[in-house]
């Protein structure tokens, strides 16, 4: 399909047209009873006010002329049934239509999910991504969002034009200028509608500022993460200034809205006054002269008012289907989000039992939006079942190092090779299983302990190997003290009973889910941080078994942590600095050396003076 212009702030421009028949045939597709509900609602809804636009004109002229009781009493029992039945029907369609529309909804809002599980991991790093995927689900989440709402307008829309048409084939028998005339005032109250429409979207990103800021501070006030922050920092009074400077901002917004509003309101009220008045004044004109009956008068009068009622009501829809299709652009283009990594038709990755040989040739990465490489470059060579250690100051590429040895990222420069092959002709999915890891960044479920530990529904977990990986990892003899074991909840997110880890047990949790993955390349980021002196000796000494055949990359700042592994690279700006065993770097008296020490001082004065005062 053809698309237009990208919109300023990033996203895809579709078409009014192109957007309805998206949404029409994604509908088609999933909920087809829900077109049949509208277009029955339709054909009720434009069909009704033609009954009680006649009915009138018709008892009238039964009365004039002198018809019976018996006949006047069918008519209007034959009208008023069908007015009632259409009614009926109207109010029935209303609720199968909820019904359907809320489908749909689950429909879009599990499209957009799972895109925002399964986009390439540096789109989920893009601003542009996120503000579209925020956008996305605010347009699919309720009663009132864009792709809930879209349903309605087009029902209203082509109620509209319908009536219109069956009402301009009624006044065209009267005088056409009526129909001009009717059309150049409803028309003038569109045109001043769509000015203020105008200022809506040129101050949107206003709005969406103050509306993104409230929403953060909304969440941050009820995040336990946090509320210990909230208290020890005193930031109550700053959020509640921050709250009071944005509801003002965005009351402003909005008071400078009613006043466009009111203006319009005004000039549209005279408007239609004026469009009234000198249509009743023509029509009594008409009467007074003959050239109409009382009956017709009645019609006509009731036909005018439906005539501008529904051209007011087809402009209408059609500025709000436009800024319906302004939102629904944002969900599709996030949909659309352009994918880099190979999903498919990519090679086999070697099915050896050991991780082939991972390769970086002159490897360089920036951030979006960054002027300086994280990494520049990389040269470096990680052979089947070799432990390697990258250590380095904050800020130095550790992280980003391995995000590009796991394919999470590819490099703006240079290659990342697996057994001498590209990683970007591998099919990412299966790339990932070669490896697990443990992040400083992470994510739990509130699910089971042995559910976080398989990644699998307990249905499907081995419960033997999820004992051996948390006693592996430290943590088992914590778990089994817990009363319901490695079947209690964790997190007090959902569950009243759930269970909540300290940041040290935490990370024992996540090496024994990196464990459990039995993955041939284990990647550890900082694993000891959150850990007290004796978990993480405890860590070191089974660092062995821990990672025995497999490839390890082990990360860390602290430069005593990685003596255990069989090479040593030193990360300074984004450089391999220096590379070598620990001894090794020690006998060189470099920067290794030099920043070993800064650390082993403080520890060695922390000594001393532990000794002087016993």
């Amino acid at each position: 399909m053809k698309k237009e212009n990208a919109n300023t702030d990033g996203g895809i421009h579709y078409s009014i047209i192109q957007n309805v028949r998206y949404c029409m045939g994604s509908t088609a597709r999933y909920c087809f009873p829900l077109l049949c509900w509208c277009g029955i609602s339709i054909l009720s809804s434009a069909a009704l006010p033609v009954l009680t636009t006649f009915l009138p004109k018709v008892v009238i002229e039964r009365i004039t002329d002198r018809g019976s009781l018996a006949e006047l009493i069918a008519v209007i029992c034959v009208f008023t049934g069908g007015i009632a039945l259409l009614s009926g029907i109207g109010k029935f369609m209303t609720k199968f239509i909820y019904q359907e529309k809320f489908r749909m909804n689950s429909f879009y809002l599990r499209s957009l999910a799972l895109k925002g599980l399964t986009t390439d991991y540096v789109n989920q790093e893009k601003g542009e991504f996120r503000r579209l995927l925020t956008e996305g689900f605010a347009c699919c989440n309720g009663n009132y969002a864009p792709l809930t709402m879209i349903y309605d307008v087009l029902i209203t829309l082509l109620t509209s034009a319908l009536g219109l048409c069956v009402f301009w084939t009624i006044l065209s028998r009267l005088n056409f200028l009526v129909i001009l005339f009717l059309t150049a005032t409803t028309a003038g109250c569109f045109l001043l509608n769509q000015r203020v429409t105008k200022w809506m979207e040129e101050n949107r990103q206003e709005r969406i500022g103050y509306e993104q800021r409230l929403n953060y501070i909304n969440a941050a006030s009820g995040d336990i993460r946090s509320a210990k922050d909230i208290r020890l920092y005193g930031m109550a009074r700053w959020f509640s200034d921050l709250y009071r400077d944005n509801m003002s901002g965005i009351a402003g917004w909005h008071r400078r809205l009613t006043e466009r509003l009111f203006g319009v309101a005004v000039c549209d009220g005279a408007l239609a006054l004026l469009r009234e008045s000198a249509v009743y004044v023509y029509l009594l004109w008409l009467v007074w002269n003959g050239q109409i009956s009382a009956a017709d008068f009645v019609l006509y009068f009731g036909v005018v008012a439906g005539f501008s009622s529904w051209l007011g009501a087809i402009f209408s829809q059609i500025s709000q289907l436009n800024q319906l299709s302004l939102k629904i652009s944002d969900f599709r283009s996030c949909l659309e989000y352009p994918e880099a990594f190979r999903r498919e038709g990519g090679r086999e990755i070697p099915a050896d039992v050991l991780a082939g040989v991972i390769e970086l040739k002159n490897v360089s990465c920036r951030y979006e939006g960054v002027r300086q490489d994280a990494l520049s470059g990389i040269n470096l060579r990680i052979s089947p079942g070799e432990h390697l250690a990258v250590v380095g100051l904050n800020g130095a590429g550790k992280t980003t190092l391995v995000k590009l040895i796991c394919g999470l990222m590819d490099p703006t420069g240079g290659q990342v090779l697996y057994d001498g092959v590209d990683i970007r002709e591998y099919d990412r999915i299966p790339f990932y299983r070669l490896f697990s890891a443990v992040f400083q960044q992470f994510s739990l479920l509130p699910v089971t302990i042995e559910e976080i530990v398989s990644e699998m529904p307990a249905e499907q977990t081995d419960h033997f190997r999820v004992q051996r990986c948390l006693e592996t990892a430290g943590i088992l003899d914590k778990v089994k003290e817990l009363p319901r074991g490695v079947e209690s909840q964790f997190g007090k997110t959902i569950y009243d009973d759930g269970i909540d880890f300290s940041g040290g047990e935490v990370q024992k949790l996540l090496l024994a889910r990196a464990l459990y993955r039995e993955a041939p390349v284990l990647l550890l980021d900082e694993p000891t941080a959150a850990l007290d002196p004796i978990a993480e000796s405890a860590l070191y000494e089974n660092y062995n078994e821990i990672s025995r055949g497999k490839t390890s990359v082990f990360i860390s700042h602290r430069l005593a942590s990685t003596s255990f592994c069989d090479r040593i690279i030193l990360l300074e700006n984004g450089k391999i600095c220096e590379e070598g065993t620990h001894e090794q770097l020690l006998e060189r008296k470099g920067k290794y050396y030099r920043l070993f020490e800064m650390q082993a001082k403080y520890y060695r004065e922390k000594r001393a003076g532990k000794e002087a005062e016993e």
